[in-house]
């Protein structure tokens, strides 16, 4: 999936069977079409590994994610990158391979985990964070809805109430 930038992850495993995965993409760890490609292929690695016991789901540079990379829309409506097939960053991705698996995950925040990065960080099985991280769903104020599930893991993780004002008064 070619976008200009080339984001990225990368997979290291312990010797305690902990996989880091870290999501690369300066300057804010955005999730290009190329970063979520590359942390489907990760994870799935660390899960068909017998050595890898765990898994912790992090940002490189103090800042976890801030979000789906807004700019590569334009390569996707002139056709200068491939669209990914429908559902796949929200289903696949996502629900079906970070929410779904066998194997324990702990998204671990560090600054930003605005958009795209805290529904990616929701999918996990447990989150942790700095008491300095950034948390929220800012897509509204650009006229997005959220769409890697966060409106339904949201609520459910820190009630309607405060969901929605993570929503809705972000920044």
């Amino acid at each position: 999936m070619g976008s200009k930038n080339n984001g990225r992850t990368t997979l290291e495993v312990g010797a305690d069977g902990v996989a880091v995965i870290t999501i690369i993409n300066p300057p804010v760890n955005s999730l290009s079409p190329d970063v979520l490609y590359s942390l489907k292929e990760s994870y799935d690695e660390a899960l068909q590994r017998d050595d890898v016991k765990a898994i912790v789901v992090t940002g490189a540079n103090g800042k976890f994610s801030g979000g789906f990379d807004i700019t590569s829309f334009d390569g996707m409506q002139s056709g200068k990158v491939e669209q990914p097939k429908l559902g796949f960053v929200s289903v696949e991705i996502v629900s079906d391979t970070l929410e779904a698996a066998k194997k324990p995950s702990v998204a671990a925040i560090d600054g930003l985990a605005l958009g795209g990065g805290l529904e990616v960080a929701m999918a996990c099985h447990a989150r942790i964070s700095t008491p300095t991280a950034q948390l929220g769903l800012p897509e509204l104020q650009l006229g997005v809805i959220p769409g890697f599930g966060g409106t339904q893991r949201l609520p459910r993780l820190v009630g309607l109430t405060k969901s929605l004002e993570m929503m809705l008064v972000c920044g």
